[in-house]
């Protein structure tokens, strides 16, 4: 598959729609996790919020289907300094209240 311009030929990538759902959680009251990021004050930084060329060109294609976007510092927002492709296991060792059995 071809990207052009950042979109997959023919359709839009995966990506897109995980820039569509991080915007989602810190601004729309009605998603059902914006109680976990924008209730608490989590913020998708304004570059980011307007492009997602911009987002892409700070974060980089996911390099693998396995992996998600994750805040490495769980008390800041989504910004180029804070966000990486991670594992599930990486986000949820990186969770404020983790709990070790």
């Amino acid at each position: 598959m071809s990207k052009t311009h950042g979109l997959l030929c023919g359709g839009k990538p995966p990506e897109y729609f995980i820039w569509i759902q991080m915007k989602q959680r810190c601004n729309n009251p009605n998603h059902k996790r914006y109680k976990d990021y924008g209730a608490r004050g989590i913020s998708v930084c304004k570059k980011w919020m307007d492009s997602f060329e911009s987002f892409i060109k700070d974060v980089g294609w996911r390099p693998s289907k396995e992996l998600s976007i994750d805040r490495i510092d769980n008390s800041k927002g989504y910004e180029p300094s804070n966000v990486r492709w991670a594992t599930s296991k990486q986000q949820s060792q990186n969770r404020d209240h983790v709990t070790l059995v």
